[in-house]
């Protein structure tokens, strides 16, 4: 009986690690990941053309029509299959520039120029189309059955807010499966490891607001721990004050946000109370290729700058351009990427590209510091469950919310007041979080 039950355990975790990275229509993480809302495309970039757009598996076109309402439909013309990437803005919506067939915001064909007039032919028509919203400079989309009523959107902490200048970018796309990328930041222990291996220095301007007292770079404690949103982690170190602690929180909102916030992604040598909150969301491509958007929140009082020399800094954390490191690159490197370690977003990318387009997870022996890695399946599995019996999956909501505010607390706290729970720690708004002198004055 025990064999029996351990082969069917097996059986089950197996399949659910070779369903886990799917995303098309049909497939039970895929179904699951249309429960929520996702980012398209930024607002801004979205002009008087079309624009072609893959989301889960999905070809699809994104338009405004001539009232500059946004739309996305199929990609391919219901009529004979030409692509709606060519179509033209009318105003009525987008014409299909083969024959004219043109379609709303809501996919209904609202004319047939060649038809004969009055034609009912037009509202037999119903084209491939999803709701969408505009909100905080992104363009949202919904691809869920009910789309007729979907949801609201909820508003991510960073998104919503008013005390600062949120800066947005997209354009990073990945050809690797998401859950690469979002099981990283499932997984803190990484950084003091991978980012490690070429130390950073505190920039001379922050040194005085940086606690020196604190001197090994590795937490005495990290926790990982299911929220309402999704999961966070919490990392604690000592200071030169038992009674003091310094602590450092990620957060992932499902299915695809992660939050930050601090100079350096708040990891070390980032000792300081500035909480420069940043993040970011992800466009499901298709199971092998993915797309980053990075937002990141700047108020009067936050350190602009970084860890790493200035030429190969980026100010939303992103990219070096020329795909290198800080370290010498050598001649006879003939690895894709050479002298790549040194900025941590860099060497996240070769690290995570080089477990595979879609990883093989079932060949993977976890330990004690894959803990988060491990909540994150299981909340990912609770999902994938939930959406298969006919319910809702963590963190879509039916009722509306003001601000999704997620836990991203970096700075010192009082050993006595510092509660490791599933509740948020206090978050940056009323102006916490800032450099300031020992008169309370902003430095920057």
């Amino acid at each position: 009986m025990t064999t029996s039950k351990t082969n069917s355990t097996a059986k089950s975790r197996l399949k659910f690690l070779q369903e886990l990275p799917r995303t098309g229509p049909g497939t039970t993480a895929g179904e699951m990941l249309r429960r929520y809302w996702h980012p398209v495309y930024l607002s801004r970039e979205l002009k008087e053309l079309p624009v072609s757009v893959r989301m889960l598996c999905e070809d699809l076109v994104l338009f405004r029509d001539a009232k500059g309402n946004p739309g996305l439909i199929g990609a391919q013309c219901s009529h004979r299959g030409a692509s709606l990437e060519y179509g033209q803005i009318r105003e009525k919506g987008l014409m299909c520039s083969y024959h004219g067939w043109t379609y709303d915001v809501r996919g209904r064909c609202v004319d047939m120029p060649l038809e004969p007039p009055g034609t009912k032919h037009k509202e037999k028509i119903r084209h491939l189309w999803y709701p969408v919203v505009e909100w905080a400079g992104v363009i949202w989309t919904y691809m869920g059955p009910d789309k007729e009523s979907p949801p609201p959107l909820p508003k991510i902490d960073v998104l919503a807010r008013s005390d600062g200048e949120v800066h947005l970018k997209q354009g990073d796309i990945r050809n690797y499966n998401y859950l690469n990328w979002m099981e990283n930041f499932a997984d803190m222990g990484h950084a003091f490891a991978l980012h490690s291996l070429v130390p950073m220095e505190v920039p001379e301007e922050l040194k005085p607001f940086n606690d020196a007292a604190i001197r090994s770079w590795v937490p005495s404690r990290l926790d990982f721990l299911e929220t309402d949103y999704g999961m966070k982690t919490v990392a604690v170190w000592d200071t030169g004050d038992p009674g003091m602690k310094f602590v450092n929180a990620w957060s992932i909102a499902m299915p695809t946000h992660w939050r930050f916030s601090g100079v350096n992604a708040g990891l070390p040598p980032d000792f300081t109370d500035d909480r420069r909150e940043a993040g970011g969301m992800l466009r499901i491509i298709d199971d092998t290729h993915f797309e980053i958007f990075r937002y990141t929140l700047v108020r009067k009082g936050n350190f602009t700058g970084n860890f790493i020399p200035k030429k190969m800094a980026t100010a939303d954390r992103g990219l070096p351009q020329t795909l290198e490191g800080t370290v010498e690159k050598k001649d006879y490197d003939k690895r894709r990427y050479s002298a790549w370690e040194g900025i941590a977003p860099l060497e996240d990318l070769v690290l995570q590209e080089s477990q595979g387009k879609i990883a093989d997870r079932a060949a993977e022996h976890l330990a004690t510091s894959d803990r988060g890695v491990i909540l994150l399946r299981k909340i990912l599995r609770k999902a994938m469950e939930d959406v298969d019996s006919g319910k809702q999956p963590k963190r879509v909501w039916r009722e509306k919310k003001e601000m999704v505010e997620v836990d991203t607390f970096h700075g010192h706290i009082k050993a006595s007041e510092l509660e490791i729970s599933s509740k948020n720690l206090p978050s940056s708004l009323n102006g916490r979080g800032l450099i300031r002198d020992s008169a309370g004055n902003l430095i920057y």
